[in-house]
């Protein structure tokens, strides 16, 4: 009987039979900044690949959203698929494809190409190559030693973010954004040198693959995110275009394909907790222990986590469409701009934790609450210093001040996070708690990016009628503001002005560009207060945190 019971647990990963090397840690290191360096090039190269394709922000940003939709939603089975043939062999595929993915990537012959390539190869590929590290780290090490292997993690990816805005931005105005990738796949080969150093990691049992729970999560997390994806261009609940398959109108009426796509994702996510439920009634097969999801503690901090990202995500890349518009920089001199807060939170986390030790002395909760007050006032002082004649200094105390706010913060979320949870379950959070943090970064983008695009429209079509002295209905100003969105995001800059001076009396078009750079501040000052209001939302989320990291610090 005793064995039959046993037989029955689920797959629990044990930690490897060796200690982890020093080589296999610089893998599993390497591969967060790979990563990491991937996915912030984006921003920093999309003018350079707006002008070659003549396409527009509006389909680079969607590329972005649709990457982190394409992890997040297929992380649950990769789980499964870890579970069943091992973690490792599973990296090793993820990072063959992944090298083939950005090869493609470098080589798209056009935009169509470029996000097939980059949204969905490479992220079905990245989808191991970002659990795997933590979850090595989380059964190859204990206590302090744990505590700084999660913070050279940590700083990694913070560091690929950094050089992937700063390198990728210098490589695409000095030679072409193809060449952007190339550093990323030096970092590959010499990740692929050290394979043999990452440690196997191994399983109790192995279990069937449980594919219909992977195809209701991804289908659910998909149509979630696309919706919101699409809704800068076909409107959050009111249609600003027909969304047409064969001939097809869907939905059948009068309300965007935004909510229905949105709702549709809802239900399917719930069909998916049933699936799960029922499952792990029978002993069966099942991606997630939905038991983890009741754990109070875990589902808070990883929401707060997944809070700021949506800001420091949507923000982030808000200043890389605006700074160009506002300073006329190119993607290096952009870079440069936004990156103190990169920089800033790198330091802020290594002197918090490894020098400082600032947890011993301080509840890490009251940290991390500091960390999003700090952020607050960053974002209030972004906020102040934009203007018609902004420069990059007058960015950098707000940015600096949002950096050592971040810092602080996620010096400690993630441990907050994890108090509660057992040693064996920590792979399995790790595959909820990075997919919701991709979740996030889409949210952010989306979100975010679909508000400064709305408001600088906006204040195109108020600016412009303004001076013409012209009136006219609300429905017409709706529609105008609606038909310029639409532009925004399908034509490249060049043509949109093009639509709009040719629709102008000649002595307009000085004027113009002015109208733009007002529109575009009122814009990025519309993120910013929502941004803000993010904030307070993450603040009082984490209230509810615990206050220490361990039961051991509790107990003390």
């Amino acid at each position: 009987m005793a064995s039959m019971n046993e037989s029955r647990q689920p797959p629990v990963e044990r930690s490897p039979t060796v200690p982890l090397e020093r080589k296999g840690f610089w893998a599993i290191s390497l591969t967060l900044l790979m990563i990491a360096y991937n996915i912030s090039v984006m921003p920093a190269i999309m003018p350079a690949i707006v002008a070659e394709f003549d396409a527009s922000v509006g389909y680079i940003q969607s590329i972005l959203v649709l990457f982190s939709l394409t992890t997040a939603a297929f992380a649950p089975t990769t789980e499964n698929l870890c579970r069943y043939f091992g973690r490792t062999p599973v990296f090793l595929t993820g990072l063959m494809l992944y090298g083939i993915g950005i090869g493609f990537t470098s080589l798209s012959p056009s935009v169509g190409a470029l996000a097939v390539s980059f949204s969905f190869w490479t992220g079905l590929a990245a989808t191991p190559l970002i659990s795997t590290p933590w979850s090595v780290v989380d059964l190859s090490y204990e206590g302090k030693a744990q505590e700084q292997a999660t913070v050279v993690l940590i700083i990694a990816s913070a560091l690929g973010g950094l050089s992937g805005a700063l390198l990728g931005g210098f490589i695409a105005s000095q030679l072409s954004w193809r060449w952007a990738f190339a550093p990323s796949l030096v970092v590959l080969i010499i990740i692929g040198m050290l394979r043999r150093a990452i440690p196997k990691l191994m399983l109790r049992r192995e279990l069937p693959i449980d594919w219909i729970g992977g195809l209701l999560s991804f289908l659910g997390l998909g149509s979630i995110l696309v919706g919101i994806s699409l809704s800068g261009e076909f409107g959050w609940w009111e249609p600003r275009r027909l969304f047409v398959i064969a001939g097809v109108v869907l939905p059948p009426f009068a309300i965007s394909i935004v909510p229905t796509l949105i709702a549709v994702g809802v239900i399917l996510l719930g069909f998916f907790v049933f699936w799960q439920r029922r499952q792990a009634n029978r002993r069966q097969a099942s991606l997630l222990r939905v038991g983890l999801l009741r754990n109070r503690g875990f589902v808070l901090g990883m929401l707060t986590a997944m809070l700021h990202t949506v800001i420091t995500s949507g923000l982030q890349f808000n200043l890389f469409q605006f700074v160009p518009v506002a300073m006329s920089l190119n993607p290096f001199q952009t870079a440069l701009t936004v990156i103190p807060y990169n920089i800033t939170m790198i330091l802020v986390i290594v002197m918090v934790l490894k020098y400082l030790a600032l947890g011993d002395r301080i509840p890490p909760k009251y940290i991390v609450h500091s960390g999003l007050m700090l952020l607050a006032v960053g974002i209030g002082l972004l906020y102040h210093s934009i203007h018609r004649q902004v420069r990059s200094w007058e960015l950098m105390p707000g940015l600096m001040l949002m950096g050592v706010g971040s810092g602080l913060f996620m010096a400690y979320i993630s441990r907050l996070t994890y108090t509660d949870v057992a040693k064996h379950e920590k792979p399995e959070g790790t595959g909820i708690y990075n997919p919701v943090q991709n979740l996030g970064s889409s949210l952010g983008r989306a979100i975010l990016g679909t508000l400064l695009v709305y408001y600088a429209s906006r204040g195109i079509v108020d600016g412009i009628l303004t001076q013409l002295g012209a009136t006219i209905s609300l429905a017409r100003r709706s529609q105008l503001i609606a038909d310029l969105q639409e532009m925004i995001q399908t034509l490249s800059k060049r043509e949109v002005g093009e639509v709009i001076l040719r629709n102008l009396p000649p002595e307009m078009a000085p004027l113009v560009r002015p109208i733009a750079l007002e529109a575009a501040m009122t814009g990025m000052r519309a993120s910013l207060i929502t941004a803000l209001l993010i904030v307070v939302v993450c603040l009082l989320l984490s209230t509810r945190l615990p206050k220490y990291a361990s039961r051991a610090e509790r107990q003390n």
